[in-house]
């Protein structure tokens, strides 16, 4: 585990932000769960302290933006800081752009994109004060091109994505590292619903991918090997290939 003792995960209830808090979990950190049904943070938080964690809850919503500040402000108290901040939580929605439907779409972008500077921006005061720590973004391999039936959804990855080269360039030289993980199609709730996918894997293996990355500091990681490659193809593809590649539109929305 190295020096992230202290992490603080959203979308921790399923899928990639329940892998990555349980990797922590077995090697005793202090961590900070984010996610919308408390009953099964708490679950968590009594599976994984009988392992040797310590598990602080925190049921809400990441576009909430008084809610997350006041997260931070008493995950930092009660840790004693802030080693790893992993902000995951996310949603993906039916494509209805020629039903004119804007609803989903902006509830989309607030979890999204807003839930992601909820998330990362009222940890800053308190790495920068240590000189330390990891701000981690879940983007997507879509938030590398746009995607035909993924407008909403490509678009907000794409905005994780930027705002985190961003500021890991305002941050230079403070020691705080800010980075982002594209990954690909990984087996979780989130993905129950894509029809078309390639070089699935599961949690398992996304999250030794993703430890590796952190503790390597990357700062754009796309994952696995294969949508790696695959993102040079589709960053320099035509639209007109595009609209043909790309997945059909999900039939409902999905969160985490």
């Amino acid at each position: 585990m190295g020096d992230i003792k202290r992490v603080f995960v959203t979308g921790a209830s399923t899928g990639l932000g329940e892998g990555l808090a349980h990797h922590y979990a077995r090697q005793g950190a202090h961590l900070g769960l984010v996610a919308r049904r408390e009953e099964i943070l708490l679950q968590h938080k009594a599976a994984w302290e009988a392992e040797g964690a310590t598990v602080e809850v925190y049921a809400g919503d990441v576009s909430d933006t008084e809610f997350m500040e006041s997260c931070a402000k008493d995950f930092v108290g009660k840790a004693g800081g802030i080693d790893l901040v992993f902000a995951n939580a996310g949603v993906g929605i039916k494509d209805r752009i020629r039903e004119g439907e804007a609803k989903e779409i902006a509830w989309l972008m607030q979890i999204n994109v807003i839930g992601v500077t909820n998330t990362v921006v009222p940890f800053v005061p308190a790495m920068l004060e240590q000189g330390s720590g990891v701000l981690c973004a879940v983007s997507s391999f879509a938030g590398h091109r746009a995607l035909p039936r993924r407008s909403a959804y490509s678009a907000s990855k794409k905005a994780v994505t930027t705002f985190m080269d961003a500021v890991r360039m305002d941050l230079h030289g403070t020691g705080v590292h800010a980075m982002t993980l594209c990954p690909g199609f990984v087996d979780t709730p989130l993905t129950k619903d894509n029809p078309q996918m390639m070089f699935v894997i599961d949690v398992d293996r996304a999250v030794r991918y993703m430890v590796s990355a952190i503790e390597r500091k990357k700062r754009t990681y796309t994952f696995p090997w294969q949508m790696n490659l695959l993102k040079e193809i589709v960053f320099r593809a035509p639209e007109w290939l595009m609209r043909k590649i790309a997945p059909q539109s999900r039939t409902k929305t999905m969160g985490q």
